[in-house]
């Protein structure tokens, strides 16, 4: 048998088990786990001996500003920077300008990212009461899912929210009953947004200019009484609700709660959520304002327990990079930075690193970085894991290589804002192959063009 690629004597998360074996792959799929055998051979082999097979990780929330906002992150620098991080597979959210929130704007996304990107990726509709009509023709054009912010944006970044929002809670129902309609999980940003705004303001009129307000605007209540209402509209619908960066203990609470009540929805949380608390606001400044901001310990405990017993069922990275010079008008006045923070190219090396303390293992991170959320998104029969016949997604890892994270070496425009420079590591990627072709490789770089491809929604029908 020749294979295309022939990955040997590898250590390999299949499923929830860890087997050392060999990968045979052809025609970008997978196509042989176990021992080769005698008269085996290889356009390309790879000596795996140290190292751990993970499924390619997909990150089912990212920012990649492209189009419209490129001065803070294109489609070519944000995959080369998944690509590097071990990621394969993207799924880029809406707010770009313009919106996605039509197939022809869908169209011209497509066109104006797919020769840029080197994984494979995935793109949001946005949806409100504003594009209602459009929902049922975007999910047949090919979006991955649906999303909604529930809170509304800064003055100067309305532009690439428009039509993506609903504060007012019937305009969320009746969005909600038109996306469950298609089948299509509808992903949503819940913080309260009245509520956001009477504390935004009160706190401006009391003067409150430094970086605990940020935090002071968004309390905890605020998440907890919009995952409330968008459960309760879900458990009304039918929709596949998916909660993004769940911080706060009681948020979770409610998710278990519903869960447990046969709700159909699944949450996610970031690193940033929990490495940070809310005391580091003081420490990192405007860099360290996103939306919800960081919590407190007893937030991070709960988050963390819940990667473990499947409370949070993915954990994702909430990619949103700005300029460094957008962060540093935060410096005088808090408010008058944009919240959000890189991510993407090192969530797989803080997991790596945190595991333990997190009392996670290999397959627990193939779990919550791969195979769930290709499970949630519809694509679980193709990607998010190393079985036969899957997608030859695929990265390898030094587990035992220790260094430092520095800014200056990632690959995201949005470099100099990373809030984790200096931070020690243990488990370095090695390879990151996507369908089959190796795409980047410690030591050497990228090894190829883009390469990577639309990957269409489950209800997809053609463009």
């Amino acid at each position: 048998m020749k294979y295309d690629l022939l990955i040997e004597s590898v250590k390999i998360v299949c499923g929830d088990s860890l087997v050392s074996g060999d990968i045979g792959v052809k025609d970008g799929r997978i196509a042989m786990i176990g021992l080769l055998s005698p008269d085996t051979s290889a356009d390309l082999k790879i000596d795996g001996r140290g190292l751990i097979a993970l499924p390619g990780l997909i990150d089912s929330h990212v920012h990649f500003r492209d189009p419209g906002l490129t001065h803070k992150e294109d489609f070519e620098s944000g995959s080369m920077s998944a690509a590097a991080g071990g990621v394969t597979s993207v799924f880029d959210m809406p707010n770009t300008v313009p919106t996605v929130t039509d197939v022809a704007r869908l169209k011209d996304k497509i066109h104006a990212v797919s020769t840029k990107s080197y994984v494979d990726f995935g793109l949001y509709g946005g949806a409100s009461e504003a594009n209602l009509g459009e929902i049922n023709a975007l999910s047949k054009a090919g979006v991955i899912g649906f999303k909604t912010y529930m809170v509304g944006p800064s003055a100067q970044n309305s532009p690439e929210y428009e039509g993506i929002v609903s504060v007012n809670g019937v305009g969320l129902l009746k969005t909600m009953e038109a996306t469950s309609k298609t089948g299509l999980v509808h992903a949503v940003h819940a913080e309260d947004g009245e509520l956001v705004s009477f504390f935004s303001e009160m706190l401006k009129a009391m003067g409150r200019l430094d970086p605990a307000a940020h935090y002071d605007s968004r309390l905890n209540m605020v998440e907890a009484l919009a995952v409330e209402r968008a459960i309760a509209f879900a458990e009304r619908t039918g929709v596949r609700l998916h909660l993004v960066h769940v911080s706060t203990k009681e948020a979770l609470e409610c998710v278990r709660s519903a869960k447990t009540r046969g709700v159909r929805v699944t949450c996610e949380t970031c690193p940033q959520y929990l490495l940070l608390t809310n005391k580091d606001l003081e420490r990192f400044g405007a860099y360290a304002k996103f939306n919800p901001p960081p919590r407190g310990e007893q937030d991070v405990s709960s988050l963390v327990a819940g990667l473990k017993d499947g409370g949070v069922d993915i954990l994702v990275t909430d990619h949103a990079p700005h300029t460094r010079d957008e962060k540093e008008a935060g410096r005088t006045s808090i408010w008058d930075a944009p919240s959000g923070t890189p991510g993407v190219e090192t969530r797989l090396p803080i997991v790596l690193t945190m595991a333990q303390a997190w009392g996670l293992n290999y397959t627990d991170i193939a779990r919550l970085c791969s195979r769930s959320v290709a499970k949630i998104f519809g694509l679980g029969s193709r990607k998010g894991s190393l079985l036969v016949g899957f997608d030859a997604d695929i990265v390898l890892i030094d587990p035992y290589a220790e260094y430092t994270l520095k800014a200056s070496e990632l690959h995201t425009k949005a470099w100099e804002t990373f809030l984790f420079d200096g931070m020690k590591v243990r488990g370095r990627v090695m390879y990151t192959v996507l369908r089959g072709s190796v795409i980047y490789q410690h030591g050497v770089g990228f090894t190829s063009k883009p390469a990577g491809s639309f990957i269409p929604g489950p209800m997809f029908m053609g463009l």
